[in-house]
């Protein structure tokens, strides 16, 4: 057999497909859980902060609306952005590990 007919025909063994699968590990993006997170629950989630018209906004999810944080310019906003992640990662403890920060920017 070619390699196409091999895994034809290796794809329609049942007891392969299904020791197979046994192994497949769980779609990270499915939703298994539809209440509400609590002030005890562990959420992660992203936060944004952007400029839109001279204001910095932060937009969280877990937020009822965008929250602004007041003026800032092409040249400024990045640096107060900064400031503000400094103090929402001040607010947990030293050893505190569950952070990542990600950019987005243009093709270099």
């Amino acid at each position: 057999m070619d390699s196409k007919d091999k895994g034809f025909s290796i794809g329609n063994m049942e007891g392969i497909r299904e020791a197979h699968n046994s192994f497949a590990r769980q779609d990270p993006f499915e939703i298994e859980e539809t209440r509400k997170a609590t002030k005890d629950d562990d959420v992660f989630h992203f936060i944004s902060y952007m400029p839109f018209k001279n204001q910095l906004y932060e937009l969280d999810g877990l937020q009822p609306g965008p929250i602004c944080f007041g003026e800032c310019s092409d040249e400024t906003w990045i640096a107060q952005a900064k400031t503000e992640i400094e103090k929402r990662i001040s607010k947990y403890t030293a050893t505190e590990i569950r952070f990542n920060l990600l950019a987005i920017i243009g093709d270099k």
